[in-house]
């Protein structure tokens, strides 16, 4: 019976958290609306709120899904790319391609903040521990150099440098970069980036 009671329980997560993503594609995290996510998922409130403690909660969960997406595309990317160069132009393209596919997801996992004092969940941090290592591992074999601190620094860095790119050209406005410009342009910034 206890195993039985622990499946129905999974099952409800799963549905429910399916709803809040399907939520999120279509409008945005400001449609995750717990009475919302009920009736689609087919539950109650109060079987939301049995696993998921409020709407935050249940958005948190939506971008550790996220950052598990990314990190799949990215991975599936560069796999048999031995070249780090062109495996960071690869995971350049792919992450301005997820932003522009699951646009609403991609803007609610860098917009969505936890209440003060509430912890991000491990996943949500291993999860960007995750993608930051993708960049690392590149930039490491062409700067074998690096100490560990810079080598974190550097990451971080190129990250925020793509990222900042991929978000302003998102935006379609003040300096945002059209189409095929846009891409030439992120292959420009990751050479630079990538250089000793």
């Amino acid at each position: 019976m206890p195993g039985i009671q622990r499946a129905k329980s999974e099952e409800t997560q799963r549905r429910v958290l399916e709803a809040a993503i399907r939520a999120v594609e279509a409008g945005g995290m400001e449609a995750v609306q717990i009475r919302r996510i009920a009736a689609e998922a087919g539950y109650s409130v109060g079987s939301v709120y049995k696993h998921y403690e409020d709407q935050d909660a249940l958005i948190a969960a939506v971008d550790t899904v996220t950052l598990e997406r990314i990190k799949t595309d990215m991975s599936n990317a560069i796999e048999g790319i031995e070249d780090p160069i062109n495996q960071l132009k690869t995971l350049a393209r792919t992450y301005l391609e997820f932003a522009r596919r699951h646009r609403n997801l991609w803007v609610t996992l860098f917009t969505h903040h936890l209440p003060d004092g509430r912890p991000v969940p491990e996943s949500h941090i291993q999860g960007t521990v995750d993608l930051l290592t993708f960049v690392a591992v590149p930039l490491k074999k062409l700067n074998p150099d690096l100490t560990e601190d810079l080598l974190a620094a550097r990451t971080r860095t190129c990250f925020s440098a793509l990222h900042g790119l991929v978000s302003i050209s998102l935006e379609e406005r003040f300096v945002g970069l059209p189409g095929d410009e846009m891409d030439r342009e992120m292959m420009f910034l990751v050479e630079r980036l990538a250089a000793k």
